[in-house]
């Protein structure tokens, strides 16, 4: 039977699953990634026999601890995750609990509807664990929770039979009729108790069951939390989407204020009535590449202070129809500024701050950690402004901070708080403030919970809104379906403490290093910069960059948070003994390309890249039984300075590679993919071909005191190891252009090198020796003040952010300031001189336009700008369009190792070398991505300056 399941108990696949996005850890018995109910079925068998618990799991996206547990997890977002049939007539959907919520409103769509509820983790959440706790989103005021839209659903229960549940009972008689007797007997409790306002979903949601709601047994099992049994089947309701959006939203001079106006703007064709505090937009932009985000925000615009918003999303089927509609808003809002937005892509901007604040607010401006908890508090909405106060009051009370954000219109309001977990203190804070904001909440008439489920969080604070009563008609109703509490323990019924097994602080500290890197972010803290990932699990959608490996094999393990889970564990040294030794470390570190998306497109900027640098670095710290691939493409820029110091070596090196034989031996002695077909060096170097501009800094300096050279036309250009020695035609294309545009390029004399091959491969000594001698090389050129050009991107990206972490040396930190790209300089350098040979890539709107595919280099697209790149095709009459789903695959070395070529392939084959092998012309200024271009399709791409060059070329 475990082998059929796949049954996965592997130190790497347990310590992934040890927690979802919540503070709390239970580590598994064993995790199955089912296909059929059938295996489901097992999995409850092999479940008995073994006498583990039950723990269904989703996207494992629940930040209350609904979806761990210390038995066997089911995990169903894997492979029992399809779309069965769209009842369009009827407007119902049939699925598997494990579909995600967008490949559910994506097949809608097709028929002109879509699925209610969605929540901000729509693009990775399940849809079976959006019932299971009863989610919502930002369309609840039109559309309602999960149990509103819950048609049907099919649940296996503990002694393997699976029943069907809907309105009016369910397909087992004798389970039916003890749950119309349950409901008989405490009719009069559940009436006065439950039900009392929209976001009311602490507890279960028994009120379904009363006749006047036609004892729907369906959205009774909404809300769950997989404490009763397995969902197989869901049937959920789909609703039509309005033909016409606008987006108003309007500006508060207090959050406090946005709460008050909320309930108001609750009008006809609002779909959307969601709030933010204004502290959310410092935290965002305290992210990296978010330093403009917000700035078309009503007030922001105006430069006012602004203390909150409102989103309101109005529709409609007619253009006429939704201008009074959002009329009738603008005119009903109390607000000091708004904007009406129409436009779908501006929309989707404005509507990513909301959507990311549940990550983005896990790090606060000042770099201080946030946490989940209290993070789903709801009240009725007339008391949602009351209630803030209250809780910015008890928060005052403890010198907590938080960021109140959430669905305004139905008083929910969503907060990560600054809890401290690493000291007795800071626990003893944490159990007060929660104990005290229940009672808060309930005082309000409010519940502990308006959407996510209570879980591990909140279960144990039941007790503060409900009555003994209530507490026992909820075991008693467990009971019915789980006599034997095999499911979900410790949540909603005999719940967990929530001060057990919390995940953060404590142990952790015992086992903490001083990383190479100085993290300046994160205190200088491999622990503290391991735990910016709190679990929202952006990095599982299949949308964006991030993570490459997870969009292949949807495995958990292999996307960022199951990597940052293993870190965790390893660093706390339980569950992984061997430490920086351990094979799961390894495993889950193996298929990370290094692509750095996670540091830009994670809501905190987890850096998984850096971190596997550490590893690596620690692993083999002291050793050379390092991997061969290590040292072979670690160690390539001195090899090929090397084999270009002597006549005649990079010729010979090269036909070697070329030829099928000879380049397995070679392959297969290197380390590397023997599948993978080899680099080659240039015949000659770039640095040869222009020897008489390698120059040292005093030669220049002398020539500028002189005025034989003028320092505002002169230039040095970095001879990166892969544009001097492997590939030169663009550095070739970059210094013609650099020439005719008037500028003097010079090289330096001496060696430089950022040290990237040696970072990504974990030799972060040799890496710092190798930054602090290009220091040296490049102290004279920075006195100059000469701008410093980069044609690879990955390089610039090392010196501008990696290379300063690694060498604390004010040349280094000058050197990262005053590096730019190729593309960049030359743009501005267009955009602003008024050198007479400049007018040759004026943009001409006579001529044909033509179209260029470009792939930007991962790290550019995370770290860095590729406007630049773009402006300079615009005016070199090119359209461009540019592939979206990130790394190209080859991942510098990564694709090169033992065991990569097959998946390489894959990531390119997902978008990239389809619309390659169409394009009229390919642009690629990465090196890896042009080899990735070339060995996927056999098409050459080109570099931006070639392309450039060409156009210069073909103008006179």
């Amino acid at each position: 039977m475990s082998n059929k399941l796949g049954v996965r108990q592997d130190m790497a696949t347990r310590a992934a699953y040890v927690s979802d996005a919540s503070i709390y850890r239970r580590v598994p018995q064993a995790v199955v990634e089912p296909r059929t109910r059938e295996d489901i079925q097992d999995c409850l068998q092999l479940a008995q026999a073994r006498g583990w618990d039950i723990i269904a799991r989703g996207g494992g996206t629940s930040v209350a601890g609904n979806s761990i547990g210390q038995g066997l997890i089911i995990d169903t977002s894997r492979h029992f995750c399809k779309v069965l049939e769209i009842d369009s007539n009827n407007r119902i959907a049939r699925v598997e609990p494990g579909i995600i919520c967008d490949r559910l409103r994506e097949a809608a769509a097709e028929h002109g509807l879509t699925y209610g509820p969605d929540p901000s983790t729509h693009s990775r959440c399940s849809v079976g664990g959006m019932v299971a706790n009863n989610a919502c989103g930002s369309h609840s005021v039109a559309y309602g929770t999960a149990a509103d839209n819950l048609h049907a659903v099919s649940m296996l229960l503990a002694d393997g039979r699976e029943v069907r549940f809907f309105r009016g009972g369910c397909t087992d008689v004798e389970l039916t009729e003890k749950l119309r007797d349950f409901v008989a007997r405490h009719e009069d409790l559940i009436r006065s108790e439950l039900g009392r306002f929209p976001r009311q979903v602490s507890g279960y949601g028994l009120h379904y069951l009363l006749p006047e709601r036609g004892f729907d047994v369906a959205k009774a099992l909404a809300g769950s939390e997989g404490t009763l049994g397995i969902f197989t089947e869901l049937e959920v309701n789909l609703v039509k989407v309005p033909r016409f959006k606008a987006l108003v939203v309007c500006a508060y001079t207090t959050v406090f204020d946005a709460a008050a106006d909320a309930p108001r703007l609750i009008l006809d064709g609002v779909g959307t009535v969601e709030g933010m505090g204004g502290d959310l937009l410092a935290a965002l932009r305290s992210k990296n590449g978010q330093s403009r985000a917000g700035a078309n925000l009503p007030g922001e615009r105006k430069n006012m202070e602004c203390g909150g918003w409102l989103y309101c999303e109005v529709g409609a089927d007619s253009e006429e129809e939704l201008h009074d509609r959002v009329s009738m808003v603008v005119s009903t809002a109390d607000c000091i500024d708004h904007v009406v937005v129409t436009d779908p892509v501006e929309a989707k901007s404005l509507w990513h701050i909301r959507e990311a604040s549940a990550g983005t607010v896990t790090r606060l401006p000042d770099g201080g950690e946030a946490w989940p908890s209290w993070e789903d508090s709801a009240v009725p909405a007339t008391e949602l402004a009351d209630y803030l106060r209250g809780l910015y009051t008890l928060m005052d009370k403890y010198q907590l901070q938080g960021i109140p954000f959430g669905h305004f219109g139905e008083g929910c309001v969503h907060v990560r708080i600054s809890f401290d977990f690493d000291s007795e203190h800071g626990r003893t804070t944490f159990h007060q403030f929660m104990t005290e904001a229940a009672d808060l909440v309930a005082s309000h008439g409010g519940s502990l919970s308006g959407e996510h489920g209570d879980g591990r969080a909140r279960s144990a604070l039941l007790g503060h809104m409900y009555s003994d009563e209530m507490l026992a008609a909820f075991a008693e109703f467990k009971s019915i379906f789980d006599p034997d509490r095999r499911f979900n323990p410790g949540v909603l019924v005999n719940p967990d403490s929530h001060m057990e097994g919390i995940r953060p602080g404590g142990v952790q500290r015992q086992l903490e290093l001083t990383p190479t890197h100085s993290l300046p972010k994160d205190g200088g803290s491999l622990v503290n910069a391991v735990n910016r990932c709190v679990g929202v699990g952006a990095c599982r959608s299949m949308e964006g960059a991030m993570c490459p490996s997870f969009q292949i094999t949807g495995d958990e393990v292999h996307s960022t948070r199951g990597r940052a889970r293993v870190l965790n564990e390893m660093m706390r040294g339980e569950l992984l003994e061997d430490g920086y030794h351990s094979d799961a470390v390894n495993d889950a570190l193996d298929l990370c390309l290094s692509c750095k998306a996670c540091a830009s497109e994670c809501p905190v900027n987890v850096d998984m890249a850096t971190y596997k640098s550490e590893v690596l670095n620690e692993r083999y710290r002291g050793t050379l039984l390092r991997p061969r691939a290590h040292y072979t493409m670690g160690w390539l820029p001195l090899a090929a300075r090397f084999a270009h110091s002597v006549p005649g070596m990079p010729r010979l090196v090269g036909a070697l590679m070329r030829t099928k034989i000879t380049a397995g031996v070679l392959a297969r002695v290197g380390g590397l993919d023997p599948t993978r077909e080899l680099i080659d060096f240039a015949p000659q170097s770039a640095a040869s071909i222009y020897r008489d501009r390698v120059r040292p800094s005093s030669d220049i300096a002398a020539d500028i005191a002189s005025g034989r050279l003028s320092a505002a036309e002169c230039v040095i250009l970095w001879p990166d190891s892969f544009n001097n020695y492997l590939d030169v035609n663009a550095f070739v294309a970059a210094v013609e252009v650099l020439d005719t545009l008037g500028y003097t390029v010079m090289l330096p004399k001496g060696s430089v090198c950022c040290g990237l091959t040696w970072h990504s491969t974990g030799q972060l000594s040799m890496a710092q020796r190798i930054i602090a001698s290009t220091a040296r090389t490049i102290r004279g050129y920075l006195e100059l003040g000469l701008p410093v050009l980069f044609l690879e991107p990955s390089c610039l990206s090392m010196i501008q952010h990696e290379a300063p972490q690694l060498v604390d040396d004010p040349v280094v930190q000058e050197l990262s300031r005053r590096a730019t790209s190729w593309a960049q300089f030359v743009s501005e350098a267009l955009t602003h001189d008024t050198h007479p040979s400049h007018v040759l890539l004026t943009v001409d709107n006579a001529a044909p336009v033509r179209e260029v595919l470009t792939q930007v280099h991962c790290h550019e697209r995370s770290m860095g700008d590729h406007s630049g790149s773009t402006d300079l095709l615009r005016r070199a009459g090119f359209e461009e369009s540019t592939i979206q789903t990130g790394c190209c695959g080859m991942a510098g070395n990564w694709g090169f190792e033992p065991g990569h070529a097959k998946m390489s392939m894959e990531l390119g084959e997902r978008e990239l070398f389809p619309r390659a092998r169409a394009a009229e012309t390919v642009c690629a200024d990465g090196f890896s991505c042009r080899t990735q271009v070339r060995q996927g399709t056999s098409r050459r791409a080109l570099h931006t300056a070639e392309l450039v060059r060409d156009a210069l070329r073909a103008r006179g």
